[in-house]
């Protein structure tokens, strides 16, 4: 991924785009600035909350880790 994540929103519709591959349900919860990289919360449970967290390098905006709950 060649797109670069310099603001929240734009972090989140990365971690967005990668959890719908995964999930179908997804609404974003929040995106934090850590250094160089971004943490985004994905709420992907149907009926209740689900935490999905997304970390998003700054620079790149490749996915550098996730946790996506079952």
């Amino acid at each position: 991924m060649s797109e670069k994540a310099k603001t929240a929103v734009e972090a989140t519709e990365i971690a967005m785009t990668f959890v719908k591959k995964h999930r179908f349900i997804s609404r974003p919860l929040k995106a934090v600035r850590e250094n160089g990289t971004w943490l985004v919360e994905i709420d992907v449970g149907p009926f209740s909350i689900m935490v999905a967290k997304v970390k998003v390098d700054a620079e790149s905006g490749e996915i550098l880790e996730y946790t996506i709950p079952g």
